[in-house]
């Protein structure tokens, strides 16, 4: 079991690791498959980790989908 101060830890060196794709807008897998992808692995274990600490994850903006890649 881990403890609260581990999860945030957790939580921050996944945002520092993906910073480069969550901090541009959203991929479509038609537009940039790849970065897609670590978008949906990103945002998904963010919201499982400040899931686990009762808090809601912020927003990025990757979120934005009303500014997608074309």
């Amino acid at each position: 079991m881990k403890t609260e101060k581990e999860i945030n830890t957790l939580i921050v060196n996944t945002r520092l690791r993906y910073k480069h794709v969550l901090d541009c807008g959203p991929a479509t897998i038609e537009v940039n498959a790849p970065r897609g992808l670590m978008q949906i692995e990103a945002t998904t274990m963010l919201n499982t980790l400040y899931w686990v600490v009762g808090t809601k994850r912020p927003r990025f903006t990757c979120d934005d989908y009303n500014k997608q890649d074309k």
